[in-house]
């Protein structure tokens, strides 16, 4: 596979699964050496490190429990120590709760908020002071099309969050440049979300102009090429979604 991003040095938030695993395994394939971070999900991390490393690539995983401040710059030291400086972070670590809006409760509130919105902003915050003393850097957000560019019914609380992380991605490619460039990517369908019937399954995939669910590949490629694209873009918000963004309003 093309190695683009050969002496990419790169952290992965939520990379022991799902699209996180998928990411930072689609980067170590094209040649970046990849940090792991992950919560629960260590049977995941440790199966991934182990194939990047067999494939040759420098890969490593780090617990960390992004909801609490005090761990987050502890992560950041710990990773540049064991690892080297850092030159991009992706920021993919989310949760995704479905709930009425009347029926949302302040835990869920809280938990999306905290882990979707202000983990991101202080880990960025940690990432950004160390590569501003260098040469600079990339941040690549996962934001979703849900509260990035389209409201969902019944997601409220996870659309209010990627919405921030949205904003927050416009705002740091202004105040950052010319030094770090921060951009972002906005997933349709990828995985189904859970509590979603096979028919409503259905009948959104016949509203995606592409008449199809993204591929997770998809997704990885946008990412990469964000970080090794243009170095000029920044502040762009990518969506991957066959289409569904132009009017679709969601499950």
């Amino acid at each position: 596979m093309e190695q683009a991003l050969r002496g990419a040095r790169v952290l992965i938030t939520g990379g022991g699964t799902r699209l996180g695993s998928a990411i930072a395994r689609g980067l170590g394939q094209r040649g970046a050496e990849v940090a792991i971070h992950f919560l629960h999900s260590e049977a995941g991390a440790h199966s991934l490190v182990s194939e990047l490393t067999q494939a040759g690539q420098r890969v490593a995983k780090f617990q960390s429990d992004l909801t609490d401040p005090g761990a987050i710059s502890e992560l950041v030291g710990r990773v540049e120590g064991q690892f080297g400086p850092l030159t991009a972070l992706v920021n993919s670590a989310a949760i995704f709760e479905r709930a009425p809006f009347a029926e949302t409760s302040l835990d869920s509130l809280e938990r999306h908020w905290t882990l979707n919105a202000r983990a991101p902003y202080l880990l960025t915050q940690a990432v950004v002071a160390r590569m501003q003393a260098r040469t600079g850097g990339d941040v690549v957000n996962i934001l979703d099309i849900g509260g990035a560019l389209a409201p969902w019914r019944n997601y409220s609380a996870y659309c209010m969050t990627k919405a921030a992380l949205a904003m927050l991605t416009r705002c740091l490619a202004l105040e950052l440049a010319p030094t770090i460039r921060v951009n972002a990517v906005a997933p349709g369908t990828v995985l189904p979300p859970a509590g979603v019937s096979a028919s409503q399954l259905e009948q959104l995939r016949r509203q995606i102009p592409f008449q199809r669910y993204v591929s997770i590949e998809e997704v990885v490629e946008a990412v990469a090429f964000l970080l090794a694209g243009p170095r000029s873009m920044t502040g762009q918000i990518v969506a991957v979604d066959g289409g569904r963004s132009l009017g679709a309003s969601g499950v």
